[in-house]
């Protein structure tokens, strides 16, 4: 009998192939223009970084983060994790958010974080940044300050998943929102991967053995929802990206392939 192990991993490789062939194809066939939306009025934020920031991919990604989550951003206050350039702290801003702070690593991308406030006209003290390490500055913040936490694009940018999501209980926000990369392999797995942190995109804090690169986590969609749940967050909603009517995906190639997924927890 063969390795099942072995096998699995062949029948991933079949599949993940043939997506991407059948991706390649939609592309070539399917070809339409950008969709207008939430950032043509904030277009700061299409040159503040050098992390996909494409309009097309801001925009769509503002209706699966904020715009479906309207519910739970007016009127709260909301945490900001690896906050980049401010963009999704403006948006909650803007969807009736009544104060956000951002944490962010990058000293550069706080200080332009800051500066899109002052651009856009955002009253002093509603939108606030912190550069800092996030897992030391959650520690400081006070239980029952926030309402909902965002974690956009870093949770597969580390190996301390649980310890993350520990410390975002702690706070005891009543919602969690996660957009993040996924290992497409089955089961409950971590790929485990390692980046060099000179660019932006990539995780902001070197290991202790070679502070220029960082071992990085990618869990499996069952691997990050045992996580959640063993932190104390349920009721998950995923965000159903193939079924919202998107018609260009050229800028969304992780969405489309089910590499990378938005979730809703409830605390």
């Amino acid at each position: 009998m063969g390795d099942p192990t072995f096998l699995s991993e062949m029948q991933e490789r079949f599949w993940s192939v043939n997506r991407e062939r059948w991706f390649r194809r939609m592309i070539r066939w399917n070809r339409q223009p950008p969709s207008a939306g939430f950032f043509d009025s904030y277009p700061r934020f299409f040159s503040t970084s050098a992390t996909q920031s494409s309009p097309d991919r801001l925009n769509q990604r503002y209706r699966a983060l904020i715009q479906s989550n309207a519910d739970i951003v007016a009127g709260r206050s909301v945490l900001d994790i690896a906050s980049h350039d401010g963009r999704w702290s403006l948006a909650a801003h803007k969807a009736g958010a009544k104060y956000v702070l951002g944490i962010e690593a990058r000293q550069h991308l706080v200080e332009s974080a800051r500066a899109s406030m002052r651009e856009y006209g955002v009253p002093e003290g509603q939108v606030e940044f912190v550069q800092g390490d996030v897992m030391v500055e959650l520690e400081q913040l006070e239980i029952g300050r926030f309402d909902t936490v965002f974690c956009f694009g870093f949770f597969y940018h580390t190996m301390d998943h649980m310890p993350l999501l520990r410390k975002i209980a702690r706070l005891k926000p009543t919602s969690l929102v996660m957009d993040t990369a996924i290992s497409t392999r089955l089961g409950s797995i971590i790929e485990v991967r390692d980046e060099a942190i000179e660019h932006e995109g990539a995780a902001a804090v070197g290991d202790p053995g070679n502070p220029a690169r960082a071992v990085r986590g990618y869990p499996s969609r069952a691997a990050m929802e045992l996580m959640l749940k063993a932190a104390g967050f349920s009721a998950l909603r995923c965000y159903n990206w193939r079924d919202v009517g998107i018609k260009r995906w050229d800028d969304l190639k992780a969405y489309y392939l089910g590499a990378r997924v938005t979730v809703t927890a409830t605390c």
